[in-house]
């Protein structure tokens, strides 16, 4: 017996984000709306007030409905397991933790954002962060000093918890003066600084907590934005029309890389573009799907409607937003507008009608002419201008201040302390980049290493997750040969427009005077090609940064694999769709493998990190050691030790459930191609009819015993 993840009946209109909206029953209670005069304690005031607060949780609970219970439930455990690591890292243990927070701190205090090489720590952060830095802990931490007898976190006396005094108590804001380098993090957008200092404001009495009750504050924020990554990777692949195993599968994957956790646990920058490039390829798998929300759909279970201008905008509009978030994140953003014109581009070409295409008699030009006047103009206008009207306007200002769109945020270059990289060769450096891409992705779990994932578990899930990506990839997320999907819950019709299938040939038509194919139908690979810009764009990027710092350096310098988890949705959805069409009839199958592959590399994980920081020197891990390692994490934590041990303890709980549910779910038999909705308009002996992109070639049911990979990756 498979969850139901759609409601029987057609969904009302979907909303800009393509979540459908929710009908609330009326209130019959309601009266006619208020004249001017009306009172804010009138009866009729506090009636409107409780309708609205209805529809509001009324929508809230529908889409929980909406979303599979175990989905909800990997997403819930995905939050734990940021929460875990978030106390089993201390205080300034994440990536440039000090300096994300005293860029925090200074707007709090009315700092602004100073220009490069302006901007000197404060030493109210100085004061506690220093120990990892350049104090007590730096060879144990930086160095992997603990093989050279450095003591760990767990032989370290903490302070203790009611002695920790305040940011304003260590020092305040005043910048240090012993000539370290300033704060590089001005070379950053300010958006999340600014959203975390309105935060730290809007909380009474958080100037005098403690320093790591407020830095924990800004790490809740961080795990908030990145909360969302499992349940946009399924309404990526459902918005696809991927089946529901893929779709589970896709929303598994986030949890297998630690790395991801361990960035998501601190406060960074990372976080929320995680965030906005995750929503923006959730937004974009409308546009890519050729069914804008509110645009191309069925009511009723009627004809697909022609796309209206309002859900084109809508949509449109959507994808500006948050790629303006993305843009005033950080610049591994800055080539995302090619993404939102790519995805417009295959767009169109997937859902562009056969028999309105110009006669093969009008000449070439004006042919030409035709397909350019056909393209989405409007609409990609529309989504690039709020883009980089909202975001792109802070990297013009770099270029005009200081002339480069990202200015060096030290104001000078600094010493290097990474090893030099012998002999001095391209090739020396590309096998430095690709391995340290692929360890620093999977498991950035120190700084640099140690602690670190075994080679095993590195080698085997990149290994793994390359293999499906690219029969995901070249599937082009849809069943053999260019096939279309199954119907929408609900509807008769293609919940996704075919892909035409290429001309074999035309009698009537001259050599050479047929409209392109090109033109009409995308290479089968060009819908997952989109969903993995992001990580390809940011793999580049770094690589082409890489390479000049080598060449003028002969260090490997700025290589960690922490910048591609923006393109994390997109990775997850092409490998989950790889893994699902490999299985074939087993399909039901891909959200389990991925979830215990999944909790294997969080184990490892957590067994690397305990075992260096929360063990003594020459202390093995056995089970019996785990009591030690968590009561050595609690002592270190912002709060009493039972808030700790309830996290882990939560987090271990979450782990058995998900499992549980999921292994419930496979051998239930999860339908990897219709769900239970769709088994409504189908019979037992029919499977769902293949699509085609013309009304001139009307499907052809075929038996049920066709059903194979194409129906576990492409049919809803």
């Amino acid at each position: 017996m498979s969850e139901r993840t759609d409601t029987t009946s057609p969904p009302p209109e979907a909303d800009g984000m393509g979540i459908p909206a929710q009908s609330t029953p009326s209130d019959p209670s309601a009266g006619p709306a208020p004249d001017a005069a009306g009172t804010p304690d009138h009866p009729r005031h506090a009636r409107r007030a409780r309708r609205a607060l209805g529809k509001a949780s009324g929508a809230a609970g529908a889409l929980a409905r909406r979303v599979p219970a175990a989905v909800l439930l990997i997403t819930a455990l995905h939050v734990a397991l940021l929460a875990t690591y978030s106390v089993i890292y201390p205080t300034w243990a994440g990536y440039d933790e000090a300096q994300h927070v005293d860029m925090v701190y200074g707007l709090e205090h009315g700092a602004g954002w100073p220009g490069p090489g302006d901007k000197m720590i404060s030493k109210g952060v100085a004061a506690t962060s220093d120990d990892f830095d350049r104090g007590d802990y730096a060879d144990m931490f930086l160095s992997g000093g603990k093989r050279r007898g450095s003591p760990s976190f767990a032989e370290i006396t903490p302070t203790p918890r009611p002695e920790r005094g305040s940011f304003d108590e260590l020092g305040g804001p005043d910048p240090v003066t012993d000539g370290r380098l300033s704060n590089q993090m001005v070379q950053h957008p300010p958006l999340v600084y600014a959203v975390g200092a309105g935060l730290l404001s809007a909380l009474p009495g958080s100037d005098d907590w403690a320093y790591d009750q407020q830095v924990y504050v800004l790490r809740l924020l961080n795990i908030l934005l990145v909360a969302p990554l499992p349940l946009l990777a399924w309404a990526t692949a459902r918005r696809l029309g991927l089946a529901e195993t893929a779709g589970r599968g896709a929303a598994v994957l986030p949890l297998a890389i630690p790395g991801l956790t361990r960035v998501g646990s601190s406060f960074n920058n990372d976080g929320i573009l995680m965030l906005s490039a995750s929503a923006l390829t959730f937004v974009l798998a409308g546009v890519l799907r050729g069914d804008p929300p509110g645009g191309t759909g069925s009511d009723n279970g009627e004809a697909a409607r022609p796309r209206r201008p309002k859900g084109e905008t809508r949509t449109a509009v959507w994808a500006g937003i948050w790629l303006a978030v993305a843009l005033m994140s950080k610049g591994t953003a800055l080539l995302l507008p090619l993404m939102v014109a790519a995805a417009y581009l295959v767009g169109w070409l997937r859902d562009r009608d056969p028999d309105a295409r110009p006669a093969v008699t009008e000449p070439r030009r004006a042919r030409l002419r035709a397909a350019l006047a056909s393209l989405p103009w409007r609409p990609a206008a529309i989504a690039l201008g709020v883009g980089l009207a909202a975001g792109g306007w802070w990297w013009v200002r770099n270029y005009v201040l200081y002339g480069a769109v990202q200015p060096n945020g030290w104001g000078v270059d600094p010493p290097r302390r990474e090893p030099l990289l012998l002999p001095d060769s391209f090739w020396t450096w590309l096998w430095y980049f690709v391995q340290t891409m692929f360890n620093r992705f999977w498991a950035g779990l120190g700084l640099f290493e140690p602690p670190q994932l075994t080679p095993i578990a590195i080698v085997s899930a990149t290994v793994v997750v390359l293999a499906v990506g690219l029969v995901g990839l070249a599937s082009g997320l849809a069943g053999p040969r260019g096939r279309g999907r199954g119907p929408a819950p609900g509807s008769e019709e293609p919940a996704v427009p075919a892909i035409p299938a290429q001309p074999t040939g035309d009698a009537a038509t001259p050599a050479g005077r047929r409209w392109p194919g090109r033109l009409r139908t995308p290479a089968v690979p060009a819908v997952p090609a989109v969903l993995l810009l992001p990580a390809a764009f940011a793999y580049v990027t770094v690589g082409q940064r890489s390479w000049a710092e080598y060449e003028r350096y002969t260090r490997g310098i700025a290589v960690q694999g922490r910048y591609l988890y923006l393109g994390v949705v997109g990775i997850a959805v092409v490998a989950a769709a790889g893994l699902a069409r490999l299985l074939g009839r087993r399909a039901r199958w891909t959200p389990m493998i991925l979830l215990v592959g999944a909790v294997l590399m969080q184990a490892f994980a957590l067994l690397a990190i305990c075992s260096y920081y929360w063990l003594g020197r020459g202390v093995a891990f056995t089970p019996a050691r785990i009591p030690d390692a968590a009561a050595a994490i609690a002592r270190w934590a912002p709060f009493p030790v039972g808030v700790t041990w309830t996290i882990l303890a939560a987090t271990g709980a979450l782990v058995v459930a998900a499992l549980v549910v999921v292994a419930r779910s496979s051998l239930r038999g999860l339908p990897a191609g219709p769900t239970a909705d769709d088994d409504a308009t189908s019979s037992d002996d029919q499977a769902t009819p293949p699509t085609v992109s013309s009304a001139d070639h009307p499907a052809r049911p075929e038996p049920a015993s066709a059903a194979g990979p194409e129906a576990a990756v492409g049919t809803r």
